[in-house]
């Protein structure tokens, strides 16, 4: 049987299923689990389930009280994802909140990120603040930090955190003028750069320790640099 489209717009209600392509706007509220080949909701949105799809896309104040699986996710705005994200390609810019895990090879962040969870992935972009209470676990990470940001645990092969845009750049006039501050646990890869980072350990065969960071304890196998602008209380050579 051929599955059908789903079309709903203004202040309308409709219940999940198995669908085709799913487009949804306005303040409109799908009332269970929803699976479909591509999805498209924008608005004041609330899905009272999970989302399994082929594409997403959200955008607006939408609130989706399970998981959202899908090849490839796009979130924008100020939506909620009550469980986890979990998709080969995932971008998410904007005030967005995630209760649970992130997992995806290809991981784009921008704006103002709230993570639960634990986020996994191959490769990690970030434009803008985090905060999550897990660990972070990725081959390649780069985040550029614009204003106050937090992690459990940084772990991955080859990690750079620099300050966001320089000032007068967007992300500046978004966040504010203040220099971009990470605070993180644990730090730990095979090539690290850190600038603005506050960290317990940072631990890895080559360490740089840029302008702005304070850390407790360095413990490195090849190649250890700190600026003269960054504090390190004990250094050590495994």
């Amino acid at each position: 049987m051929e599955k059908r489209d789903l079309r709903i717009s203004g202040a309308s209600v409709a219940t999940g299923g198995e669908y085709r392509d799913v487009k949804v706007s306005g303040a409109s509220k799908i009332t269970s689990d929803i699976s479909c080949e591509t999805m498209s909701i924008s608005g004041a949105i609330t899905v009272d389930g999970n989302v399994d799809a082929t594409s997403c896309k959200i955008s607006g104040a939408c609130k989706v009280r399970g998981y959202v699986r899908s090849e490839e996710i796009k979130i924008s705005g100020g939506s909620s994802i009550g469980d986890f994200l979990e998709g080969n390609e995932i971008s998410l810019s904007g005030g967005i909140k995630v209760h649970g895990d992130i997992r995806s090879n290809h991981l784009k962040l921008s704006g103002e990120i709230t993570v639960d969870g634990n986020m996994e992935c191959e490769e990690f972009y970030l434009s803008g603040a985090i905060t999550s209470k897990g660990t972070v676990n990725c081959e390649k990470c780069e985040l550029k930090i614009a204003s106050s940001s937090s992690l459990g645990e940084l772990v991955g092969s080859e990690i750079v955190v620099k300050e966001g845009l320089s000032s007068g750049g967007l992300l500046k006039s978004l966040f504010g003028g203040g220099n971009g501050q990470l605070k993180v646990t644990l730090v730990e890869g095979d090539d690290i750069y850190l600038e603005n980072t506050t960290a317990e350990v940072v631990r890895g065969a080559k360490v740089t320790l840029g302008p702005g960071c304070k850390v407790k304890k360095v413990e490195y196998s090849e190649k250890l640099e700190v600026h003269q602008q960054a504090k390190v209380e004990e250094k050590i050579e495994l």
